[in-house]
Formats: structure tokens, sequence, C-alpha cells
């Protein structure tokens, strides 16, 4: 199977960041402290501390920051930078490493999406309302597509450190 072509990676890029949106859009409006599509008395900040997330990623959550809004803003940077000639001023291998590191989220998502279908979650009631899910499926698929495919696209002949191309 051949690597994908710069012109579809950009478009698997651009099809990623479309899908990310939702996502980021919630996550930014809960850290800022918007309720809708949470459970009453649910806070995401509590659930960090409950979780045992470092006091710095808490403390960012209830200042108005979400960390995962920022991670996905960081992923789909990524697909870009391996899908856009300005990226090649990027070290390749890390980007490289990162982005293949990324591709879980596509199982991540499809597991995320079975758990939601199938209403498992732990037992305990959902602390998001059914529609959120859609938003965090689509973000994890798109992001993680986006980075594959913008990985396995730098697989082309002669795509090689310092090499100049299309």
């Amino acid at each position: 199977m051949r690597a994908p072509t710069p012109a579809t990676a950009r478009r698997v890029a651009a099809l990623g960041v479309a899908a990310a949106v939702p996502y980021i859009g919630l996550k930014s409006y809960w850290a800022a402290g918007g309720r809708a599509g949470l459970a009453a008395g649910f806070d995401v900040a509590d659930e960090f501390t409950r979780n045992g997330a470092p006091w710095a990623l808490v403390w960012l959550e209830r200042h108005g920051v979400d960390f995962t809004a920022v991670l996905a803003l960081a992923g789909l940077a990524m697909a870009c930078a391996l899908a856009w000639p300005w990226g090649r001023r990027l070290p390749r291998g890390p980007l490289l490493a990162l982005a293949c590191a990324g591709t879980l989220l596509v199982p991540y998502g499809l597991l995320t999406a079975l758990l939601a279908l199938t209403g498992e979650g732990g037992g305990a009631a959902a602390p998001i309302t059914g529609w959120v899910a859609p938003a965090g499926v689509g973000a994890f698929l798109g992001i993680g597509t986006a980075l594959g495919v913008g990985a396995w696209s730098q697989l082309r002949p002669g795509r090689r450190a310092g090499v100049r191309g299309s």
C-alpha cells in the first residue's frame, strides 16, 4: 500500500480539525464555568483531583484552561505540521514519534464510542449527558487519524530528513 500524498494528508488534517472543534469548544466552555452537558453537581476540576491529577492541571482547569483541549490543539498542530510544507522546519524524528503515539487516539475513540453506545462506563451515574460523547469520539478519531495519515505520508520515497519536496 502506498503512502498518502501530501494533498490527502492535508485533507485528512483539515477533517481532523473539523472533527475536534466541538470537543475543544466544549472542554474550553466547561473550563470557563459552563455547565451544559454536565450532570448536576459534577465538577471537572474536582474529578481531576479525585483521579490524582497534578495540582497544576487542577489549577489550570479552575482558571479556565482545560489541558485536554490544549493537548487536542497540540495534536492538531502536529497533524498540520506533517501535512503542510511549513512543518518541514520542525525536527522530523520527534514529530513522527509523537504522531505515531497519537494514533492511539483511534482505538481510544472506538472504545469510547462502544462504551457510550452500550451504556457501560463503570456503573456510577454518568457525569456527562449523552450528547457529549460524540464530541469526544469525533475528536479522538479525527486527531488520531490525522496524525496517522500525516506520519504515513512522510514515508514516501525521497522523504528523508533535510530533503525538500512536495
